[in-house]
């Protein structure tokens, strides 16, 4: 590795790493929870896709009277939603890498929340919403996804250095592809979970989306590793104490740099995308040593 780029990394790694102690118990939760929980892979995944018939006759009737009578006679019809921006909600079937999966993009955040209250929490709205920008549903007789178009884990562009429509429009393919990754998992390793190692694996494919290349450093940003604006980290090991916080985010962040220097190898590379997601899967991410 040329002396620049190895001073780069260490600095990066020194202003994002606290180093801590943890106590006895500390460590055995910790160590409980980086066992690595994708250990059998499913390869004929689940194949019944009669569900789609629902969802290609709920696009056509978007199409042809509008948003809000689809949604409401057809998704939601005993909690109906009065919308801000019809003209800002679409529909489609995206044929992800795990198969087609249907996908509502919402514009308007108030619309996105209104809709996630009440069509997947049944008018109870979640806590936290407002700071959620996207919900994957993956039941037997359907699955779903429904995206916002607010700024990626609510990083700025100014603090990636970009344009705001370009950062809008780069937000949204990386909910995509976080959230088809994460119906790639639950389909052939029956498991998509709120936790640290399922994140590093779907951020991983929506950056390398949206930007052509992953790069550590927007990882830190967005899980609020680096940065004030990005604060999801606590979210995956919730009910922990300070220093396990801190020992998580030496973890994330020492897992990050190892995916950017894989996602350049020409082995990794060569791979198909489910050969990615299930080379991701397969590595002990949050083991790395030091």
């Amino acid at each position: 590795m040329p002396r620049a780029k190895w001073l780069k990394k260490c600095y990066n790694i020194l202003m994002t790493t606290t180093f801590t102690s943890l106590t006895a118990e500390e460590e055995k939760i910790l160590e409980s929870y980086c066992e690595n929980h994708f250990v059998s892979f499913n390869a004929s995944g689940e194949e019944d896709l009669s569900f789609l018939t629902f969802w290609r006759n709920f696009i056509s009737g978007l199409e042809e009277s509008g948003p809000s009578a689809a949604i409401n006679t057809m998704l939601i019809p005993d909690l109906p939603v009065q919308f801000n921006q019809e003209e800002g909600i679409s529909a489609e079937i995206y044929n992800s890498t795990a198969g087609e999966i249907p996908v509502i993009t919402i514009r308007d955040s108030e619309d996105f929340e209104k809709l996630v209250t009440n069509l997947i929490h049944k008018g109870k709205r979640p806590e936290n919403l407002g700071s959620t920008g996207a919900s994957f549903v993956f039941g037997k007789k359907t699955r779903f996804i429904i995206l916002s178009q607010k700024p990626y884990s609510n990083v700025s562009a100014r603090t990636l250095g970009l344009k705001e429509e370009d950062w809008l429009k780069k937000s949204l393919q990386i909910r995509l592809e976080h959230e088809c990754t994460h119906f790639f998992t639950k389909k052939f390793y029956g498991r998509a979970q709120n936790h640290l190692h399922d994140e590093l694996i779907a951020d991983f494919f929506g950056i390398l989306s949206a930007f052509s290349f992953y790069k550590a450093e927007y990882f830190e940003y967005f899980m609020g590793i680096r940065g004030n604006e990005g604060s999801r980290l606590s979210c995956y090991i919730p009910h922990s104490s300070k220093n396990l916080l801190i020992a998580l985010k030496e973890k994330a962040s020492r897992a990050a740099f190892f995916l950017e220097d894989l996602s350049k190898k020409a082995d990794f590379q060569a791979l198909s995308k489910s050969g990615k997601i299930r080379r991701l899967c397969e590595t002990d991410l949050l083991k790395i040593p030091d």
